[in-house]
This record gives C-alpha cells, sequence and structure tokens, in this order.
C-alpha cells in the first residue's frame, strides 16, 4: 500500500470508508471474484503470498472492472486497486527514474488512467501484466517519445486560438477518427473542467516545442507543483477517454 497520503489518498481512511460503507459485500453481488471477502482485510489476506495466483486475478479483475469507465466506474475500487498495484508503480518508477523528478506521480496517474480504459471485456486475463505492460509503453511514449505518430497522440487547431494542440486523446478501442476540436468543446459544456482542458494543451504545447523543463514551466505559469500538474493532465486524460465514447454515441 502507498503510506505517503499525497500519491492516491490515505490507506487507512480508505480502508475504513470501505469497511464502513461495506463496499466489498456490495461489489461482491455483482463480481463473483469478490465472493467471500466481507472487509478489506479479508481481501489483503487474499492478496497476500501464499494464495494462488489465480485467486488474486480474480480479485483485480473484478476491481478493474468496477473501476473502469465502461463498468462501474467506481472511485473507490480504482484507489483501492492502485493501492493493491503500489509494488509495480514503486518498481516502475524505480526503472523510470532518469526520466522526470517525479516519476512516481507519473506513473501512478497513467496506471490510473489505464485502469479507467482498461478493455476487460476483451482482456480479461493477466490483467496485472497487461496493466504494466500498457503502463509502461504510455509513459515512455511521454517523456521519451520516438516519434510524433504515437497511436494515442491527435492533433488539432482551432482558428479562436482557445484549443491549439493536444496529445494523448484517446479515439476511442476501434480507432475512430475524432473532431477533437468539437469534442473538447462538447466535453467542456458536459461540465469537464475548462481550466483543466487549457493546463492540458499547454503542457501539450509546451512540449511540442521541446522545451527541457516545459512541464515545470507550464506548472509555474500556473502557480502549481509538477506533481499537481501531472495529477490534474491525467485527470483531465482520463475523463476525456470516458466523454470521446460518449461524444461518439451522441454525433453517430
Amino acid at each position: 500500500m502507498f503510506h505517503d497520503p499525497t500519491i492516491v489518498g490515505s490507506w487507512p481512511a480508505l480502508a475504513a470508508r470501505l469497511d464502513g460503507d461495506a463496499s466489498l459485500v456490495r461489489w461482491a453481488a455483482t463480481e463473483p471474484g469478490l465472493a467471500g471477502l466481507s472487509s478489506v482485510h479479508d481481501l489483503l489476506a487474499v492478496w497476500a503470498e501464499g494464495y494462488t495466483d489465480d485467486r488474486r486475478d480474480a480479485v483485480l479483475a473484478a476491481l478493474v472492472r468496477l473501476a473502469a469507465v465502461d463498468g462501474g466506474r467506481d472511485d473507490d475500487a480504482l484507489l483501492l486497486t492502485l493501492h493493491l498495484l503500489s509494488g509495480l508503480v514503486r518498481t516502475m518508477a524505480r526503472q523510470l527514474a532518469d526520466l522526470n523528478p517525479d516519476i512516481l506521480a507519473v506513473v501512478v496517474g497513467e496506471l490510473a488512467c489505464q485502469i479507467r480504459c482498461y478493455p476487460w471485456r476483451r482482456r480479461p486475463r493477466a490483467i496485472a501484466a497487461n496493466l504494466r505492460a500498457e503502463t509502461r509503453r504510455a509513459v515512455l511514449a511521454e517523456l521519451r517519445p520516438s516519434s510524433r505518430y504515437h497511436p494515442d497522440r491527435v492533433e488539432v487547431l482551432t482558428a479562436t486560438g482557445d484549443i491549439t494542440r493536444i496529445a494523448s486523446a484517446s479515439a476511442g478501442e476501434e480507432g475512430e477518427d475524432l473532431d477533437v476540436v468539437d469534442l473538447l468543446q462538447w466535453a467542456v459544456r458536459s461540465g469537464v473542467d475548462a481550466e483543466d482542458v487549457a493546463l492540458l494543451i499547454a503542457t501539450e504545447c509546451s512540449r511540442d516545442r521541446q522545451h527541457r523543463c516545459a512541464d515545470q514551466a507550464v506548472a509555474a505559469a500556473h502557480g502549481i507543483t509538477t506533481r499537481t500538474l501531472y495529477r490534474r493532465r491525467n485527470r483531465t486524460l482520463t475523463t476525456l477517454r470516458g466523454v470521446a465514447r460518449q461524444y461518439l454515441a451522441a454525433v453517430a
């Protein structure tokens, strides 16, 4: 588990909330992988060494479905999954420590995005390995891009200048073409924070100019820390990936 509450929130507070709300009992009603787990203590016992990988995989699969945008979209399930995968995060952060001074926040943010958008219907097994691989791939694409044609990158221009360029916006699992300008305007009208969208755009514009300290410069300009920048940016990306599907359905 993460013991630093600034990473994904307080673990003791989350555990107390889950038990107080009987969340595991409620989740188990629709997720057979959580059957027999009535408390966080029960869950951690299953997660601990000594239980079969199949059981752990079933628990993780259930939590990812609950956390995914096209599943339960449960925030507590997302936080719980991030805490359970804290070892994966720490290992990856150590391996990629040279890429960014706040690499832990970057990895956590990207893992959260991968969980929210995990294609659990198509990839129901080996979820931890899949999340590890996709998170690493996305972090490297973000911090050490070898090509401007990363599959998750979409470029857009606007005449107004309010939206000049955005990268890392998902076009959906089937790779549909999006009018990203219209998508962003639609997203803001649907409640996505306009300031967070502007912050995301600012980081992409700075990165496009290949400024070595682009993220730090954007954070300073907005009066926030780089860690806060990464959290807000990743939160916006997660929201936009979910909104993209709603947008495609609305304009179909």
